[in-house]
């Protein structure tokens, strides 16, 4: 599928039994054009003298020759104490099948082929980027020539794929560096100079668009290898940029709340409609999930407080409708703002409207994951308020859920930064996979994946529409990708303040 936004690097597989997820990063990327294309691989047989080796000559393909881009090999080879000039690229796969592909889409693009040393430290991969800067202009791509996890069951490549994905998630080259070659990926050097490289120079950020093991192609279950398809980009794209067959993508919204100064704009439908047209720029109407702050009821109350969160089911279940939302948060400080009766209206107007409920430590199936609600925040004086009390996290461990579990909490303090590591190393001990955050108004800037990239932790995603203005909140739409194989890969998409739009 192509894609809008300018393609700046694409990493694909090079084992020709997944030639379909080759070809589905060149085709993401087919809609640019390109002068010069840097190719990135291991040196898997170990010939090259040096950490790194390049060729000046041509390279024949099946659909005809690609040509060398001399000028640059040859300012690379100028450093021989890092590069070697070698002859290893007449049988190295990680560069042969690939440049069929670099042919087929690219005929007119001039190759940078590299090679890279499994045992290339840090500083020599520094090294490397200040000369590949050099090279790169405005119609570069460059493509990471991986295969991920390697001779492991298929159960244990999952796990290692899922921390990977999640390193990629978080953007966090220097990760890269701790995880394990081959059991995660068989080039940390071509991952982290690819990241560090669309980070530095383009500010592009990752799509992955494919994660899948041999085994789904009928080789054996016990030691395989995996492969991952990541395509980087300058703008994020929209979900119908991206769609495919074998994965299902859902999008999380921060603090929604439709009430209080959003009741009269949002009585209106053109801004309704402005409020859709926005978000499903982004979603292309994909499934959402959202946290939804505060009591919907058919007449709320006249002349109650503003720090009562009151909505009207007529104005709120349009605009949830209108968004997709499939599952509202209510684990949160304002859905007992009524108490108990006001909480059960709620439930009740969402459930007549096709809308999944999740409150307090409970779970909802999403098809290929499931989700449990925590709320952290509240009155402790309230008598029956959904909050977690001491030693309840650890009734986690006891919920039946079969894997992934994700979370969706209320935690932290209003319009402050991020904390709550403990809380999250609890949950995650408790096999939460990914953790998204609500409360404080304002989105996080990065998703986090700590440990190594054990699991996944997103503080805030902000406001999705909350009658705020940007002084005070800022808002994220989270896209996760589910794959057939359980793992999933996420994005994190800044998002415009809804509010501003329609008041």
């Amino acid at each position: 599928m192509l894609l809008k936004s300018r393609v700046t690097g694409i990493s694909v597989p090079h084992h020709l039994v997944a030639a379909d997820l080759i070809a589905r990063g060149f085709i993401a990327a087919s809609g640019n054009s390109y002068d010069r294309i840097i190719l990135l691989s291991p040196d898997h047989f170990n010939v090259s003298r040096r950490t790194l080796a390049t060729t000046r000559r041509d390279i024949e393909t099946v659909f005809g020759t690609v040509r060398n881009d001399r000028v640059a090999t040859t300012a690379l080879l100028q450093r021989d104490d890092l590069f070697d000039d070698s002859d290893l690229f007449a049988k190295e796969h990680g560069i042969a099948a690939i440049l069929p592909f670099v042919r087929r889409f690219f005929p007119g693009a001039r190759v940078v082929p590299i090679a890279i040393s499994y045992n290339a430290t840090r500083e020599e991969c520094d090294q490397a980027l200040d000369l590949l800067h050099k090279l790169i202009g405005t119609r570069t791509l460059v493509v990471q020539s991986t295969d991920y996890s390697h001779y492991l069951p298929s159960e244990a490549a999952r796990q290692r794929d899922q921390e990977t994905l999640n390193v990629i998630a978080a953007n966090d080259a220097y990760a890269v560096l701790r995880l394990v070659q081959p059991a995660h990926l068989d080039s940390k050097a071509a991952q982290y100079l690819q990241m560090r490289l669309q980070t530095a120079i383009y500010k592009s950020r990752a799509s992955v668009i494919a994660n899948r093991n041999s085994a789904d192609y009928g080789s054996a279950d016990s030691r395989t290898t995996s492969y991952i398809v990541t395509v980087y980009t300058e703008r994020p794209p929209a979900a119908s940029e991206l769609v495919y067959r074998d994965q299902e993508v859902t999008y999380f919204g921060g603090d929604t709340f439709l009430g209080r100064w959003l009741t009269m704009p949002l009585s209106e439908k053109d801004a309704v409609s402005a409020v859709a047209r926005q978000v499903k720029a982004i979603t292309s109407g994909a499934p959402m999930i959202v946290n939804l702050e505060g009591v919907v009821m058919d007449e709320p109350p006249e002349g109650v407080s503003d720090d009562l969160h009151a909505m009207y089911a007529s104005i709120t279940i349009p605009i949830l409708k209108a968004l997709n939302v499939k599952v509202a948060g209510l684990a949160n400080n304002h859905s007992f703002d009524f108490g108990a009766a006001g909480l059960a209206e709620t439930r009740t107007v969402l459930q007549r409207s096709g809308i999944a409920l999740l409150g307090h430590k409970e779970i909802v199936d999403v098809g290929r994951f499931r989700l449990v609600g925590l709320n952290f925040i509240g009155k402790q004086d309230y008598r029956g308020y959904p909050v977690v009390r001491d030693g309840e996290i650890e009734e986690l461990c006891a919920m039946p859920a079969r894997p992934p579990l994700f979370a969706l909490v209320h935690w932290g303090e209003e319009y402050a930064g991020e904390s709550e590591q403990a809380t999250a190393k609890a949950m995650q001990s408790c096999g939460v996979s990914v953790i998204v955050g609500a409360h404080s108004h304002q989105a996080s800037p990065r998703i986090e994946a700590p440990q190594g990239g054990e699991y996944q932790r997103i503080y805030s995603l902000g406001n999705l529409l909350f009658d705020q203005t940007s002084a005070r909140g800022s808002g994220a739409l989270l896209e996760l990708r589910m794959f057939e194989q359980g793992t999933f890969a996420t994005r994190l998409i800044p998002i415009p303040n809804l509010f501003e739009l329609v008041r």
